[in-house]
């Protein structure tokens, strides 16, 4: 497994584990805020322990790549979070 916090600094990016609450009707875990750079993911939400959280960092630096142009953007949004699951299944491996 990667270390997706050191590789998210690396790329002047921020974490924080911080409460996120409801988007609409969903539950949300996890936001990149490309001000900042930022990266929240919604801790109490994710079990860490199976690394949910490290897996929700990775998928949101995916976006950053996108939002800086290291990685060319996807218009549709569905392959576009595709895109974002299978970078961070690259990073940390395939969720158990």
């Amino acid at each position: 497994m990667r270390d997706v916090r050191g590789l998210a600094a690396a790329h002047g990016v921020r974490v924080e584990l911080v409460p996120l609450g409801d988007w609409g009707s969903v539950r949300l875990i996890a936001e990149y805020d490309p001000d900042g750079p930022t990266i929240r993911v919604d801790a109490a939400t994710l079990r860490d322990d199976e690394g949910a959280i490290e897996r929700a960092i990775a998928h949101e630096l995916y976006h950053h790549l996108e939002a800086t142009g290291a990685v060319v953007r996807i218009a549709a949004r569905g392959a576009r979070e595709a895109a974002a699951d299978a970078f961070a299944d690259a990073l940390i491996g395939t969720p158990a």
